[in-house]
């Protein structure tokens, strides 16, 4: 079983520093105490773990995407590649975007609602194509970029390429879902 320590005991001033405002950045939207666990490992190499959390902040803090369509993208993804870390992870910033619980069990176990809007409906498309390694379907991409325009289709794929990077992350190095 290969694991990371947990490094932020040993880390200098200025990574305890990008740590920290990490920390409390993802704290003020998530509603959580701590850094993910992902992330903490992550400090094992503090260049990668800041410009990949600098990645995740754009994507999720600053980007095109409504925080609903980002959140159904995340999940979606993460169940379609198995990543449980990331699927459980995510159900409370889904739940903080509006999504049902209902909704969030539903794409848990794999299926879409038929009561998704289309928007919603074309993102999760999009990522299906992402996670198959296919090209977007010209009418799919169509009508996600007629709700979010050319920069909400860019932000799905690099949602999916973003979480994938995560949940390589977790599976390589087998780390723990931390207890919320």
């Amino acid at each position: 079983m290969a694991t990371l320590p947990d490094p932020t005991a040993q880390l200098g001033d200025e990574d305890r520093a990008a740590y920290d405002r990490m920390a409390a950045t993802r704290a003020h939207s998530d509603g959580r105490a701590r850094l993910g666990n992902v992330y903490v490992r992550m400090f094992n190499n503090p260049g990668v773990a800041i410009k990949v959390g600098a990645l995740g902040e754009h994507l999720r803090f600053h980007a095109t995407l409504p925080d609903d369509v980002r959140e159904l993208t995340i999940l979606r993804f993460s169940e379609r590649r198995g990543y449980s870390y990331e699927l459980a992870h995510h159900h409370r910033s889904a739940r903080l975007a509006g999504i049902s619980s209902a909704t969030i069990n539903q794409l848990s176990s794999g299926t879409i609602p038929d009561d998704l809007p289309d928007p919603q409906r074309a993102a999760l498309e999009v990522v299906d194509a992402v996670a198959a390694a296919r090209s977007i379907p010209e009418n799919v991409q169509h009508r996600l970029t007629a709700a979010y325009g050319t920069a909400g289709v860019v932000e799905v794929v690099a949602l999916c390429g973003l979480y994938s990077l995560m949940g390589y992350m977790v599976t390589a190095f087998d780390i723990p879902l931390e207890h919320t």
